[in-house]
């Protein structure tokens, strides 16, 4: 088995988070108690932890979680969520043309955990050997 990246969240409602995490993102959903769920989200463990009183509101945007996705998923992901709700920031391309160009944009769970989704045109002149 690979390393799997493991982030530990709390959420207000554990059913709204469990919809969200697996409709809205495609998360496939583990284990499940009234405590917390698994949800496996872009190849990361996130336990989503019933905790209420641990939610911060309004979250800084220096606490998020993301995923860096292919820049064809990162499209499909990103037009699927564009001018909805739950974006905080609007999918935009930076550094256009350049080997470092990426595009990204940042999206709110219903407890709002803020979400980072991106990817780099050519990953590996940012993310070096971790592309591979």
């Amino acid at each position: 088995m690979r390393p799997i990246f493991h982030l530990s969240i709390p959420v207000r409602d554990l059913d709204e988070a469990v919809d969200f995490y697996g409709s809205q993102l495609g998360a496939e959903i583990g284990r499940r108690t009234d405590a917390f769920a698994d949800a496996l989200v872009f190849g990361a463990q996130v336990t989503l932890q019933n905790d209420p009183g641990s939610v911060t509101l309004p979250m800084p945007r220096t606490r998020h979680f993301g995923a860096t996705l292919c820049w064809d998923e990162w499209e499909l992901v990103t037009a699927r969520f564009a001018g909805g709700p739950l974006v905080v920031e609007s999918p935009i391309v930076s550094y256009q043309g350049e080997p470092t160009e990426q595009g990204k944009m940042m999206i709110v769970d219903p407890s709002g955990n803020l979400i980072e989704i991106k990817a780099y045109r050519e990953p590996g002149n940012v993310l070096g050997s971790l592309a591979d």
